[in-house]
C-alpha cells in the first residue's frame, strides 16, 4: 500500500526498492492481483521509473493489457445498457468505478473493471429489468421470483442498505443494477449526474463528491477488509484531491456525508490516505475517536488477518434483526439466496453451525481494543441505513 497509494515520491520509491531487496516482486505481483490493482502498479512503476525483473515485467504486461480489454468490454457493456434505460424513459447514472474512470483517469489502463455499477431509481426497477432482459441481458442470482429476491437483499445485513441485482449482456460483460444504496437519496445522485465521454461513448456518471461517498460506503459495506477495499483507498486518494481543488464539490461531500451518516466513514478513509502520505483537505482523525477506531480497524487488517465478516453483527442489533426477519420469512428461500450471493462472489458457503462456531471463537480471540474497533464499524454500518 505504500507503493500504491503514496505520492509518487521517495516514500513510494522506497517501497519499490524495499519488494525488490527481499526478492518478492512474485507475491506484489500476486497481491496486487488479488486487490484487483494491477493497472495501478504498472502506472505507479511507470511514473517512477523503476523496472521489474524481466519475468514479472512480462507477466505485468500480459496482464495488464487483458484487464484493459475487460475493462473496456464492462465500460461499453454499461455506457449501452444506461443508454437503453435512458431511451426506455429511465433515469439512471455510472457510480463507483465508472465514475472513477469517468472523471478521475485520463487513461483508462491505470483502473480495473469486473462491472459497472449503475444506479436507476426503485420505482422503475421492474422497468428497468424488462428492458434490458429484452436485449439479453440476464440475472445472475435471484432468476426465481423478483418479489423474493427484493426480500432477500432487504433483510441481508451484510449489504449495509445497498439493494442490487447483478446481469450480464449477451457478451458476458456485468453491470449491478441498484435501486437503493443505503440512506442515499437516489433523486439528488440522478438529478446531479452528468454526461461524459469515456472511449468516444457517452456515459452519465454521478458527480465527484458524489462519487466520493458512494466509494466510501462500498468501503464501509465491505468492512474495510483490505482485499475487498485496496481500490476503493486508491480512488479516495484521487476524489479527495479532485475535491481540494473544488470547493463547491467539497462542500457537498461535507455535508451529504453529515446528511447520509457518512461523516466518520469519510475522516476514517481520509485519515488513511493520509497515513500513507497522501493528500486530503480533512483532517487527520483525533485519537479516539470513531473515525479513528475505523482507520485503526483497516490498518490493523492489514498488518495481519481480514476480521470474520460476521463480527460486525454481534455488535448491531439491527442486524440481527435483519436476519430475523428474513429468516421468519422463509429460511430455505432466505438461506438459498445467501448460498447463491456466496457463491457469486467466490466464497465458501458454510453450514450455519460452523458458521457461528467460527464466529464464536473469532470473537473470543478480540481484545478490548479490537472489540472497540468491531462495535464502531458496527455503528458505522448501521448508520448507513
Amino acid at each position: 500500500m505504500r507503493l500504491l497509494a503514496s505520492p509518487p515520491d521517495d516514500a513510494a520509491m522506497a517501497a519499490a526498492s524495499e519488494i525488490e531487496a527481499a526478492g518478492e516482486w512474485p507475491a506484489a505481483l500476486r497481491l496486487c492481483e488479488r486487490w484487483k490493482v494491477l493497472p495501478a502498479v504498472a502506472a505507479r512503476l511507470a511514473a517512477l521509473g523503476h523496472s521489474l525483473p524481466p519475468t514479472e515485467a512480462d507477466e505485468l504486461r500480459r496482464a495488464t493489457a487483458a484487464q484493459f480489454i475487460r475493462t473496456s468490454l464492462c465500460l461499453r457493456a454499461g455506457s449501452e445498457a444506461t443508454q437503453r434505460l435512458h431511451a426506455a424513459d429511465i433515469k439512471a447514472a455510472a457510480f463507483k468505478g465508472g465514475a472513477v474512470i469517468a472523471l478521475l483517469h485520463t487513461n483508462t489502463r491505470d483502473r480495473m473493471l469486473q462491472d459497472v455499477d449503475i444506479l436507476i431509481r426503485a420505482d422503475d426497477l421492474a422497468a428497468a429489468l424488462t428492458t434490458l432482459e429484452a436485449h439479453g441481458y440476464r440475472r445472475h442470482i435471484g432468476t426465481g421470483s423478483l418479489a423474493d429476491y427484493i426480500a432477500f437483499v432487504k433483510n441481508s445485513p451484510g449489504a449495509a442498505g445497498n439493494q442490487a441485482v447483478s446481469l450480464s449482456n449477451p457478451a458476458g460483460n456485468h453491470i449491478d443494477l441498484h435501486w437503493k444504496l443505503g440512506r442515499f437519496d437516489t433523486e439528488s445522485l440522478l438529478g446531479t449526474a452528468h454526461p461524459v465521454r469515456v472511449l468516444n461513448v457517452e456515459t452519465t456518471v454521478v458527480r465527484p463528491a458524489f462519487g466520493l461517498l458512494l466509494t466510501v460506503h462500498h468501503a464501509v459495506r465491505n468492512d474495510l477488509v483490505p482485499d475487498e477495499i485496496a481500490r476503493d483507498i486508491l480512488d479516495c486518494g484521487g476524489w479527495f484531491r479532485l475535491l481540494a481543488a473544488d470547493p463547491e464539490e467539497l462542500s457537498c461531500a461535507r455535508d451529504y456525508a453529515r446528511r447520509w451518516g457518512l461523516d466518520d466513514a469519510v475522516h476514517a478513509v481520509s485519515t488513511i490516505v493520509q497515513h500513507f502520505g497522501g493528500d486530503s483537505p480533512l483532517p487527520v482523525a483525533a485519537t479516539g475517536s470513531t473515525a479513528a477506531a475505523l482507520a485503526d480497524l483497516y490498518l490493523r487488517q492489514l498488518d495481519s488477518e481480514p476480521i470474520n465478516s460476521d463480527l460486525p453483527y454481534l455488535a448491531s442489533p439491527r442486524a440481527i434483526g435483519q436476519i430475523l426477519s428474513g429468516a421468519l420469512s422463509g429460511w430455505r428461500r432466505y438461506a438459498g439466496l445467501m448460498r447463491e450471493f456466496e457463491a457469486a462472489n467466490g466464497e465458501q458457503s458454510l453450514a450455519l453451525s460452523e458458521r457461528v462456531k467460527r464466529l464464536a471463537t473469532a470473537a473470543w480471540q478480540l481484545s478490548p481494543a479490537q472489540w472497540r474497533q468491531v462495535r464502531a464499524l458496527a455503528r458505522a454500518k448501521d448508520r448507513l441505513l
